[in-house]
């Protein structure tokens, strides 16, 4: 076999492997928890990202709540 042909060969098979091994991390896009580096989970928010406990990675934000919407009336007058 050619050296220059074997070279490529061996090249392609070096990089192949050093991307099988690959996992993302916090913050970075995933599909599956699978995907992410060991103790990161993928979220259930779009866009999914990796995250967990110690990155403070929230799915998913509460809506803005109008505080007067829930103003409870006062009591009615007592009659004497």
């Amino acid at each position: 076999m050619n050296r220059s042909v074997l070279t490529k060969w061996m090249a392609i098979a070096v990089l192949s492997a050093a991307g099988v091994g690959c996992k993302q991390q916090a913050g970075e896009r995933c599909q599956v928890s699978s995907d992410c580096d060991h103790g990161l989970t993928c979220s259930q928010a779009e866009p999914k990202t990796c995250g967990g406990l110690n990155t403070q990675q929230v799915d998913a934000y509460l809506p803005d709540i109008d505080p007067d919407a829930f103003v409870v009336p006062p009591d009615a007058p007592t009659v004497p």
